[in-house]
């Protein structure tokens, strides 16, 4: 009969010749934590191979995708290069694969790379950009923080007009922006540019159009107007839809009263009564 032997030093315990590590010592969970580490590397290193082998096979993301999972993919492929720019989050929604970006940025150039990175993404036959160049450098970059400044009187004017609307105070900005972005692409440039002088600086960042890789007919009518306003923000109430919308541009021609009859010119009949309303 075999007799087995057992000798323990420290936290190994040699049994038989071999070494066996005693449960609960500082070895055991030392070499556990080792391999835990190992298993982690292991796992992120395949992760990747499988990802460079899915681009050398030539595959490609579904297009064919819900606006939501679409909207999660463009998120997802953006943060590095969120990172790499040091810009806060783009905020992304997804319409029938035309992608919807909203959010700031300091340059063109900054502008400009995100919405050919996200025009290129599988799903996506289309981008209109909200982004808006202004992104201070230095006290405006997430790397360092925000710089606290106060919101203008007319800022307060318009989002106090989309809240007495009906709109949630804490979606007030995106809602008024929106309005602004949408009612602004309706305009002859050279008579936006003049609007824009009337207005400080809080607001003339939102009353900018959207920049667009396709085209779109200008809208006509208030229905289309508002279709095109309730596409840009996902939270704007459909039941109060028509109603913020008025609300917003009342004040907005309340802001540039100089302006008011050069802007009714060059507007479409139903638009011009809709600005005009007192």
């Amino acid at each position: 009969m075999r007799t087995t032997t057992r000798r323990t030093v420290g936290g190994l315990a040699v049994v038989g010749g071999a070494i066996v590590l005693r449960p609960g010592t500082r070895a055991n969970r030392a070499v556990r934590h080792q391999a835990e580490a190992l298993g982690r590397h292991l796992r992120h290193f395949g992760g990747r191979l499988h990802g460079v082998s899915y681009r050398l096979r030539g595959r490609h993301p579904d297009p064919a995708v819900s606006g939501n999972v679409l909207a999660d993919r463009i998120r997802s492929s953006l943060g590095p290069l969120e990172k790499r720019l040091d810009l806060p989050h783009v905020h992304v929604m997804a319409e029938g694969h035309i992608a919807l970006l909203h959010g700031e940025v300091a340059t063109e150039p900054e502008a400009d790379e995100i919405e050919a990175a996200v025009e290129t993404m599988s799903g996506v036959l289309g981008v209109e950009s909200y982004l808006h160049v202004g992104l201070g450098r230095g006290d405006s970059r997430p790397s360092v923080g925000r710089a606290v400044e106060q919101p203008s009187e007319a800022r307060h004017r318009l989002f106090a007009a989309a809240t007495s609307a009906g709109v949630d105070a804490s979606l007030a900005a995106s809602v008024v922006r929106a309005v602004l972005a949408t009612f602004a692409d309706r305009i002859p440039r050279d008579e936006r540019d003049q609007v824009a002088t009337h207005l400080p600086a809080d607001v003339r960042s939102m009353f900018t159009p959207p920049r667009r890789t396709r085209q779109l007919a200008p809208v006509r009518t208030v229905p289309e107007l508002v279709a095109r306003i309730a596409a840009a923000t996902e939270v704007l109430p459909d039941d109060k839809a028509v109603e913020v919308t008025r609300a917003v541009v009342r004040e907005l021609r309340a802001l540039v009263p100089d302006e008011a009859a050069d802007v009714a010119a060059v507007l479409p009949a139903e638009l011009r009564d809709l600005w005009d309303e007192r």
